[in-house]
């Protein structure tokens, strides 16, 4: 039965990497993980070698040790990504806060200008224009 999961496992993996849904970056670690799944279910011995190397008491105790060591490197590791992408996020919103505030100040600066040249326009051609309208 372990054997028929860690092939799946492997299949869904080449499937998600197929697909575009899983990165390679972690795509390398589920296969890895598919593989000795499947090298631990397909040859028993394996899990029994291992269990007397370490001096752990049964192979299933053993096994439940690797997934819990496994799954903890793994949750450290996401912990690591996730700290970074909070860093980057950071970074991105500062940069457009001060893009936004560049951006507000030339906007000021520009409606300035614009209503200095409007009024420089009224002060000169434009009252001629408005009495010539109004005698009409």
């Amino acid at each position: 039965m372990s054997i028929v999961v860690a092939v799946l496992v492997l299949f869904l993996v080449f499937e998600m990497m197929r697909r575009r849904k899983l990165r390679e970056k972690y795509a390398s670690i589920w296969l890895l993980l598919a593989v000795g799944v499947t090298v631990l279910a397909a040859v028993p011995g394996v899990p029994e070698f291992l269990t007397r190397i370490t001096g752990i008491i049964t192979p299933s105790n053993f096994v439940l040790f690797l997934a819990v060591a496994v799954l903890g490197l793994v949750a450290l590791h996401l912990s690591t990504e996730v700290g970074r992408l909070e860093e980057e996020v950071r970074t991105a919103v500062e940069e457009i806060a001060l893009q936004r505030g560049e951006i507000d100040g030339e906007r000021r600066a520009l409606e300035e200008r614009v209503l200095t040249l409007e009024r420089a326009a009224q002060g000169g051609g434009d009252r001629h224009d408005d009495s010539s309208l109004r005698s009409s």
